[in-house]
């Protein structure tokens, strides 16, 4: 089980277990902490409690559970996909109440990048049991659509953010904040949603913070982040089962060097086949075409 935690928190737990200190072995750790059996490691951000799962449980519900206060009643937002030359741009808006946080520290969401395919898709199904979610998913057609009637890049991300949240919050829940990390400044969100002509919904703007690096500090994120990730892999796989050929993430020299290969067998439906399922204003799409 995981804590990002502020100073205050971090000399908290400090505190608590400083008769329990141990020789700290890891370069990377602050201090450790052996309490029965129970290795507490601090980081210079976060707080790793590492034993059995039930001693894990029982730290939490005596002592640590105050830390997840602030956690409650959250609305987080985060998306992928926008750096991937295949693939749709997914945004998911993931709501957190009350009793869902103790089974959530026990799955130890992480970031969604350090987590393997299978490691991925195992934890969005348990974590989209647990929570309420909206994903709004952006294919390509559309994307390539809004390009060139000269949209940016954010401000279709921005459109994405605005969506989910509009089918969030038609769930009637009750929440004290809305978190989405952070891709633009606040006054630029609410232009770009403001001028964009494709907007037809309702501007949410209530109680909306936007952070640098949420899904570090909020698990409301982490969990969208994670579940944007887990629908963004279920349309690459959807192309790879089309073309039965296996779909480079990225927009590398990887992508280039696939995109070679399948201009060779595909002839005269390419060009219509990047645009169906590719960011065509990439540089990629210049580079296989010259």
């Amino acid at each position: 089980m995981t804590f990002y935690v502020t100073a205050a928190e971090k000399i908290l737990i400090e505190k608590h277990y400083q008769k329990d200190e141990i020789v700290n072995s890891d370069p990377d750790c602050e201090k450790m902490f052996k309490y029965h059996n129970l290795t507490i490691n601090v980081y210079h951000d976060k707080v790793a409690f590492q034993g059995p799962l039930s001693e894990i449980i029982a730290e939490y519900r005596n002592h640590w559970n105050i830390f997840d206060k602030k956690e409650t009643y959250i609305i987080g937002n985060d998306e992928v996909g926008t750096h991937d030359y295949f693939g749709p741009i997914v945004i998911t808006s993931c709501y957190i109440g009350s009793g869902a946080l103790e089974k959530l520290r026990v799955l130890g969401i992480r970031d969604s990048e350090e987590l393997s395919p299978t490691a991925l898709y195992e934890l969005a199904n348990k974590i989209m049991k647990i929570v309420i979610f909206e994903a709004v998913i952006i294919n390509n057609r559309k994307y390539n659509q809004w390009i060139n009637e000269n949209y940016h890049v954010n401000t279709i991300k921005t459109w994405g953010h605005n969506q989910a949240l509009v089918k969030m919050l038609q769930h009637k829940i009750q929440y004290n904040q809305i978190v989405i990390n952070q891709f633009v400044t606040e006054q630029l969100y609410y232009e770009y949603l403001t001028n964009m002509a494709a907007n037809k919904n309702k501007i949410i703007s209530d109680k909306i913070e936007f952070a640098l690096n949420a899904s570090s500090k909020y698990i409301a994120v982490a969990c969208s982040a994670i579940i944007s990730r887990y629908l963004f892999l279920e349309e690459i796989k959807k192309i790879k089962e089309e073309l039965n050929i296996n779909i480079p993430l990225g927009a590398g020299k990887n992508v280039d060097e696939f995109l070679i290969k399948l201009k060779a067998k595909m002839n005269h439906d390419f060009l219509k086949f990047l645009y169906r399922h590719t960011k065509f204003h990439f540089a990629n799409t210049k580079q296989v075409l010259e």
